[in-house]
């Protein structure tokens, strides 16, 4: 039997001054910050796993991760013994751009990636000319109106159990059949749209190239059909350009009835 303990750490991060969360050689990475804030703190080497991979300059308000900690070396042990002062300690130590909401001891049959059932991603667009300068840094500025109705009806024949090749940055050896369970356009404010995703998992670069498609239906420059021949022609080369990335939020990791959600009740904004 094992005698590693295994922590669950909750958090949320401003993605503009990372190169994703991938650790990434001479690059500074969400990953890369939060492993060595841990090592720091717990006197040893840790290895992370996450919910999620976000790219360069994707903002998340809940990812989750989970390490093992040898509770008989360096500080493990009284770090699991009050993983609140670890949270407070990793909290302070990571930087103003990462928030960790909160640190706990899981079972071992957790898993931060696997036993995710549903990621939830969220895409902000402004389609007015004129913006407020924060929200430059947390939207994609299209610009000109768009139509809210034409967007929802490109965004319905992406949902079911798909191949996304049109839509995903392909991988050696990976699938590209997902499967989107919600689809949602809703118009929040006057010069505001957002895009919400449902999947239980997601493949590289799908949900900007998703919602760069779906503005070029937005904007009258292709009938809402367009997305379903997009999908059917697994063809990356006939999607339109991606949507650039500072739009982009992971905003919930779902863990069915057996894990509590992410992030922390009330964080949501």
């Amino acid at each position: 039997m094992s005698s590693r303990v295994r922590l669950r750490i909750d958090l949320a991060y401003d993605g503009a001054p990372f190169a994703g969360f991938a650790r990434q050689p001479d690059q500074v990475t969400v990953q890369g910050c939060l492993e060595e804030a841990c090592e720091r703190l717990l006197g040893q080497p840790v290895s992370l796993v996450c919910a999620g991979r976000t790219d360069r300059g994707v903002h998340a308000l809940a990812q989750v991760c989970h390490l093992d900690v040898d509770p008989q070396t360096g500080r493990g042990g009284r770090a699991v013994a009050d993983v609140e002062v670890l949270r407070e300690r990793l909290d302070a130590l990571v930087g103003s751009a990462i928030a960790i909401w909160s640190v706990r001891v899981v079972p071992e049959t957790f898993d931060a990636r696997f036993s995710a059932t549903a990621r939830h991603y969220r895409y902000r667009l402004i389609d007015t000319e004129l913006a407020p300068p924060l929200a430059r840094h947390d939207h994609w500025i299209v610009g000109e109106p768009l139509s809210v109705p034409r967007i929802r009806a490109g965004a319905k024949l992406l949902l079911g159990e798909n191949d996304f090749a049109s839509f995903c940055r392909r991988r050696a050896g990976a699938t590209t059949m997902r499967r989107l369970t919600s689809a949602t356009v809703r118009r929040p404010e006057p010069g505001r749209v957002d895009v919400r995703f449902v999947g239980s998992a997601f493949c590289h670069q799908q949900v900007r190239s998703m919602v760069g498609c779906l503005i070029e239906v937005g904007l009258g420059n292709r009938e809402p059909a367009w997305i379903g021949e997009v999908l059917a022609a697994k063809d990356r080369s006939v999607a339109a350009r991606v949507a650039p990335p500072q739009g982009l939020v992971l905003e919930r990791v779902s863990y069915g009835h057996r894990w509590p959600a992410a992030p922390p009740r009330g964080k949501l904004r």
